[in-house]
Formats: structure tokens, C-alpha cells, sequence
């Protein structure tokens, strides 16, 4: 099996995409490697506490690719961090956003829990929400599709 390299990874993808598939695992007797695909965007897992580099342009290029028609004018929002995806502030308070609200570029849409610290996320983009893609206290991966903003 060969090493796994971004151009290997790259190919991979590639046949993913093709085949419509949402998930590859490949090993050999050292290394194991998955990758998922979230709906649009492919996650890489790497055994052994290791992250494949994908360049984050070629993945852009992937996820714009795979958006079906109906999509093509909504903005991913993607998780830059791994950990647990909270829509509120605190159990008791109304969430960040919901689906149909209008949203700035700048203002926090969730919070992502890793290892005990709470990060806001903030969104990249104005417009309004046309779907929220995690459920509340979920996990979230690093480059997953958090929701769906219609842009202004």
C-alpha cells in the first residue's frame, strides 16, 4: 500500500466523489486511514493521533463541486477545531441562531467545547440560516459543515 500522501488522499477523494460514496477506510500493518464524508465536505482520520494534510483549497474546490443545484448559492460555515458543538450559551438560554435568522459576519453562531474550554465560533459571512447541520451537543470535526448561510 502506499504511503499516505496528499496526492494519495487526493485520489482517494476523487473516487469518493465519482462513486458517491461517504466513507473509505484503507490499512495497511502500521497506519489505518479514514475518510468520511459529511454530506459535503470529506473528513480525514488518520490512526495514530495523526492529521493528513489536505490542502484547503482543493478541498474547497471538492465541497463546491458536490453541492447539488439547490445549494450552490448557500455558504458552508465549517468548524475550524474538533470537540462538541453547542447551540447556546448555556442550557437554559434561547440558542445562538436558528434556522430563517439573519445573521452578520462577526457574530457568534455556536460554541464549540475542546477539552473543557468553550470557544465561540464566529460566522464568516452575512445572510440568513437555512440549515443548521449538528445537533445540539454533538460532536463536531475539524472542516465539518457546521450550517448553511444564504448570503446577502
Amino acid at each position: 500500500m502506499r504511503e499516505f500522501e496528499p496526492d494519495y488522499i487526493e485520489k482517494v477523494i476523487e473516487i469518493m466523489k465519482n462513486n458517491e460514496l461517504t466513507q473509505v477506510a484503507l490499512e495497511d500493518k502500521e497506519k489505518s486511514l479514514v475518510i468520511k464524508s459529511n454530506g459535503y465536505k470529506p473528513v480525514v482520520k488518520v490512526k495514530e493521533e495523526e492529521t493528513a494534510a489536505v490542502d484547503e483549497q482543493e478541498v474547497k474546490e471538492i465541497l463546491e463541486e458536490q453541492l447539488s443545484e439547490e445549494k450552490k448559492n448557500l455558504v458552508p460555515i465549517v468548524s475550524n477545531m474538533i470537540g462538541l458543538y453547542f447551540s447556546k450559551p448555556s442550557p437554559n438560554e434561547k440558542p445562538f441562531v436558528q434556522v430563517g435568522d439573519d445573521i452578520k459576519e462577526g457574530q457568534v453562531i455556536c460554541i464549540i467545547e475542546t477539552i473543557k474550554l468553550m470557544n465561540k465560533i464566529t460566522s464568516d459571512v452575512s445572510g440568513r440560516v437555512v440549515e443548521i447541520c449538528i445537533e445540539d451537543g454533538k460532536p463536531v470535526e475539524y472542516g465539518q459543515v457546521i450550517m448553511y448561510v444564504e448570503k446577502n
